[in-house]
């Protein structure tokens, strides 16, 4: 089990308008509730975590081969796992783009034996006020 699924869990029921699993689709409301544009271009993060390099550097050579945009973090301080970060960038989260992002970090982790860890979306800079946190 990845590092940060451990902190959260992640339901498997698909709900509208977006047909995002249950958690995601929570997790957008919140973002949204903080004032965010979920239609706006903005920077994501999506978390993918390998207890092997090996499993850990073929997804990232398949992320490379899709020219997906990504970033390969070997093991350090605390965390004993391999890590990729999905990036996302001036993309819209919804109506798909968060929606097939999951979709294709999950069926990557099946195929190569890691963890998705779920996703973060970052605020604008419009939707950043002077006390607020970039990440939600």
């Amino acid at each position: 089990m990845g590092f940060l699924s451990k902190l959260t869990g992640r339901s498997r029921r698909r709900v509208p308008p977006y047909d995002l699993y249950a958690a995601d689709a929570e997790q957008l409301a919140a973002l949204a509730a903080r004032g965010a544009d979920v239609g706006a271009p903005r920077e994501s993060e999506f978390f993918l975590s390998f207890t092997s390099e090996p499993r850990a550097r073929a997804a990232a050579d398949e992320l490379r081969s899709a020219r997906v945009t990504h970033e390969f973090v070997e093991p350090s301080h605390d965390i004993p796992e391999w890590m990729i970060f999905v990036r996302g960038f001036r993309k819209p989260l919804v109506p798909d783009f968060l929606r097939e992002t999951i979709d294709l970090c999950e069926d990557l982790v099946a195929r190569h034996g890691g963890e998705y860890d779920g996703w973060a979306g970052l605020l604008t800079d419009e939707e950043k006020g002077p006390d607020s946190e970039s990440i939600v």
